[in-house]
């Protein structure tokens, strides 16, 4: 006999959240696995990969290698075009307050605590990612305009401190926030 219905115990925002915030590979991972089971009674991260790419994302510019569900690694391979068209659809189709509050905030939490904090409020959104000599920050900048500019800020093979990398960005951002 099959099962029918799906008793849920938790709001999904919180396992977002908690995914994004304190960046958790493993988790995310364990959701691609999880979401799966909506497809059959295979547990298989490739095969929602696959189902996602071949629907909700099959109109990116450049289709990506997607490997595994931490993001930003050496064997995923997505673009910061493609990166801006995913956080756009997500623009498009969740408030902005509930898509805000999944993601990192500038000054206040997770990877971004101790950078990018606005001199009022917080300005920006978004999801770090880093490995050896790579940062990349893709989100939401809220400019002082009130205007919200979607961004994939990617740096590669850098060979200063990623935190001169991070004060780089911060001005761009500060800029962008001020003059937009």
């Amino acid at each position: 006999k099959s099962l029918t219905n799906i008793a849920y115990t938790i709001p999904s925002d919180s396992l977002y959240k908690r995914m994004m915030v304190v960046s958790d590979n493993f988790l995310a991972e364990q959701i691609l696995i999880m979401a799966s089971s909506t497809l059959s009674d295979t547990l298989s991260s490739e095969n929602i990969r696959d189902f996602i790419l071949d629907n909700q994302l099959k109109d990116l510019k450049q289709k990506p290698r997607w490997v595994d569900g931490s993001g930003l690694s050496r064997y995923n391979l997505f673009t910061s075009t493609s990166f801006v068209q995913v956080l756009t659809k997500l623009y498009a189709e969740i408030p902005q307050e509930r898509l805000f509050n999944l993601f990192p905030v500038g000054g206040e939490s997770g990877t971004l605590k101790k950078y990018y904090s606005g001199d009022e409020k917080p300005y920006i959104h978004a999801k770090s990612g880093t490995v050896g000599n790579n940062y990349s920050l893709s989100g939401y900048l809220v400019t002082n305009s009130g205007k919200t500019l979607i961004f994939s800020f990617m740096n590669n093979h850098y060979r200063k401190p990623t935190v001169e990398v991070k004060q780089n960005m911060q001005s761009v951002f500060e800029w962008l926030r001020d003059n937009y």
